[in-house]
């Protein structure tokens, strides 16, 4: 995958000049915007809604849409969301969180989109940055590339 742009890769790169060269930018940009403006009051109104007993306006826009199970499939969503901006922002499984992401973020455009929202901008970015990442990976300031996850079989053997 793309890891750096211009120069030798095999030259000594240093990680905070590697992150304006890579998509970790992206990543992490991302990631701090779905955690801080839909993850965090999700993942706390899911809890509120479960332990605490509250109403939650997603469980009815659920219903609304048409959504089986609004009750169980709201909160699955809240903690998806926020696990996902999680990952993104550490960079941690990147392409795997993403693919779990794909059917959250369709299902909200399409939801969006016939409901006439001004959110579907929102969702049509999530989604267009959803599939870079999932094409080009965490980049190269990420735990991923800390650990050397999925760069499966690039270890020679001796």
């Amino acid at each position: 995958m793309l890891e750096y742009t211009g120069g030798s890769p095999a030259a000594v790169q240093s990680p905070l000049g590697s992150l304006f060269k890579t998509v970790a930018i992206v990543r992490i940009g991302t990631g701090t915007l779905l955690m801080t403006r839909h993850g965090f009051s999700a993942a706390l109104s899911a809890y509120q809604f479960f332990w605490k007993e509250q109403p939650w306006a997603w469980v009815t826009a659920f219903h609304d849409a048409g959504l089986p199970y609004p009750h169980l499939v709201a909160p699955l969503t809240a903690l998806l969301v926020a696990g996902v901006a999680l990952s993104w922002i550490i960079g941690f499984l990147t392409r795997l969180f993403s693919v779990i992401f794909l059917p959250v973020v369709i299902t909200a455009l399409v939801i969006l989109q016939k409901a006439g929202s001004v959110q579907v901008e929102a969702a049509w970015l999530y989604l267009f940055i959803t599939v870079t990442l999932l094409l080009y990976g965490s980049g190269a300031v990420s735990v991923d590339q800390l650990f050397r996850l999925g760069q499966g079989g690039s270890k020679k053997r001796r």
